[in-house]
């Protein structure tokens, strides 16, 4: 018997999938191979179906995207074994109603390892394959293209508009880099070597081949590229350079927050102020780390939070809004916290009362009937009875929404440097004498 405190191969295992989400599509048997080639078959077949029925329109600037059926797909990530799928859906998935999971199972959308399973209850394990049909309501984004800069035969690089997620994730499939450029450009097989977030702007590397793609990651891992960025902060920034080494590490890991604490990852950022323009400042970053929210994680510590960011720039971190790490609660309460306050119900206005008194009904009911195994998406109906998006009514976005003013600048990588145009708020009016120009006068 395994002791409490003793990590088995398993959990290893589920963990390293966990940690590199490339590795989750991996066979590691025979069996899981035949499985893997099923499941892309099917992914290719329902991707031509999306295809066909995505509908959308543009107003004011702002692309929408019509509600559409689709399959989510993934394997047990190793902070969910033995935990229900009842439990690991209400707590990793925040955007949908608090009864969805079981509802979902007992309708029969839920299927793992291949059998559709009706039991909200069902212990996940090691290697379980869980696909779940459901619903997709995508968040709009602005109506922005996703420009080239490079093109060659080992790597595209294009400069990402803001509001647009790299990849699929959470209310996103169809409003994402990798499915625009497939769908509006004709570019497929591109693998992601880094991330922006979906809000950031700027260069955006792909590699186009396996031996690129390994190569480009082994020199990210090694810091081998320089990275700069160019962002717009709150306040006067200081002159001359600023160098921040707070460790971060996880605040909300479902949600994917950061916070800087001692048992964090370590992480390097080097800050220049650009310009002043009124109770702002223009600044330029380079990090020779690259954790998750590591610019908005170490601007909020230093004092000077980016302007548009709703995340890190915001009272819910405490009334000096996390600067130097003094949040006034303890971390457990700051977590709840900013959860509640950054969760999906941020986009909606209303909920339809009905439709929550429903789900109660068919949670607590043992009548439920499930629908067939072998459902097609196409055959689905429009409007979704458990679906919270169908019965919602939903807030008109901000531009804070779409656009955090953080620009991806230059990468000096072995294969090149690459730079994305600046945006208009990274520009300095004209009249305006800048520090770095004032700078060089002086010397």
């Amino acid at each position: 018997m395994t002791s409490p405190t003793t990590t088995t191969e398993e959990q290893r295992t589920a963990k390293r999938r966990s940690n590199f989400p490339e590795l989750a599509l991996e066979a590691s048997d025979s069996k899981k191979s035949r499985q893997g080639a099923k499941e892309s078959k099917a992914d290719e077949e329902e991707e031509a179906i999306m295809a066909s029925q995505l509908k959308f329109t543009v107003k004011d600037g702002i692309r929408h995207l019509a509600p559409y059926w689709t399959t989510y797909r993934t394997w047990t990530k190793f902070r969910w074994l033995g935990r229900s799928f009842e439990e690991v859906f209400g707590k990793e998935f925040l955007s949908t109603d608090k009864n969805y999971a079981r509802v979902a199972a007992k309708f029969g959308r839920v299927f793992i390892n291949g059998k559709q399973e009706t039991n909200p209850g069902y212990i996940l394990k090691n290697n379980d394959r869980i696909i779940h049909f459901g619903h997709r309501h995508e968040h709009p984004i602005l109506d922005l293209p996703v420009t080239v800069i490079t093109e060659t035969e080992d790597l595209l690089v294009v400069d990402k508009p803001p509001s647009v997620p790299v990849h699929a994730c959470g209310q996103y499939k169809a409003n994402t880099v990798l499915a625009m450029l497939a769908r509006e450009q004709g570019y497929t097989d591109l693998r992601v070597v880094h991330r922006l977030d979906r809000a950031t702007s700027g260069v955006l590397i792909f590699a186009r081949n396996y031996a690129t793609d390994i190569e480009l990651k082994k020199a990210l891992v090694n810091c081998d590229w320089k990275k700069e960025y160019i962002c717009r902060v709150r306040g006067h920034f200081p002159d001359g350079e600023v160098e921040c080494t707070e460790p971060i590490g996880n605040l909300s890991p479902s949600m994917g927050i950061q916070c800087v604490r001692p048992e964090g990852k370590v992480a390097q950022s080097k800050f220049r102020r650009l310009f002043i323009d009124g109770e702002e400042s223009v600044v330029s970053v380079k990090i020779a780390t690259g954790r998750t929210h590591q610019i908005r994680v170490h601007l909020q510590w230093l004092g000077y939070p980016i302007v548009s960011d709703l995340l890190y720039n915001s009272d819910v971190w405490g009334p000096q809004r996390g600067k130097h790490a003094d949040y006034g609660k303890p971390l457990e309460q700051l977590r709840a916290d900013v959860q509640d306050a950054h969760k999906a119900s941020a986009w909606r206005e209303t909920t339809d009362p009905d439709y929550e008194s429903r789900m109660v009904e068919l949670a607590a009911s043992d009548e439920v009937v499930p629908e067939p195994a072998d459902l097609r998406l196409e055959d689905r109906p429009e409007v979704d009875p458990i679906c919270i998006g169908c019965h919602t009514i939903k807030k008109t976005p901000s531009m804070d929404h779409m656009r955090l003013h953080l620009h991806c600048w230059r990468y000096e990588t072995a294969k090149g440097t690459f730079e994305a145009p600046l945006p208009d708020w990274a520009i300095e009016k004209a009249g305006e004498a800048s520090d770095a120009a004032e700078a060089g006068a002086n010397c």
